[in-house]
């Protein structure tokens, strides 16, 4: 069995709701399954992988979700690299529209040391 995991990073530098947070995670992950594994960004659709598969299969993973802090400026770097599923919430409620809450970089094995180093040194999202 692998120790694979979903990293989505929550912007430290915004006041942010407990429930608001919830949501714009939701999103990320919603986003990022689809984009990667639903629906190509040409409009064609992906076959999942057998990497997904065990991802996203409960009775053989935990579909484990690992929400760590990360500064703006980092999360933004992000944006520009154009890689990664980018949150920004519309602004309807408890934020400014267009308000950068979160970044998904995607899934890695933590057994096979993929998870980026930078990544390691972000800690724990907790409120």
């Amino acid at each position: 069995m692998s120790n694979k995991a979903m990293y989505i990073l929550v912007n430290e530098d915004i006041k942010i709701g407990k429930g608001k947070l919830a949501g714009q995670v939701g999103h990320a992950v919603c986003t990022y399954m689809y984009r990667n594994y639903i629906r190509r960004y040409d409009g064609g659709f992906v076959r999942w992988n057998n990497d997904m598969l065990h991802y996203i299969d409960d009775y053989m993973e935990v579909q484990k979700k690992i929400i760590l802090k990360c500064p703006q400026w980092k999360l933004e770097e992000l944006e520009r690299d154009g890689k990664y599923i980018v949150i920004r919430d519309k602004g309807l409620t408890q934020l400014e529209p267009n308000t950068l809450t979160c970044v998904c970089i995607g899934i890695y094995d933590r057994d096979l040391d993929e998870v980026p180093n930078w990544v390691k040194e972000l800690k724990l999202y907790s409120k």
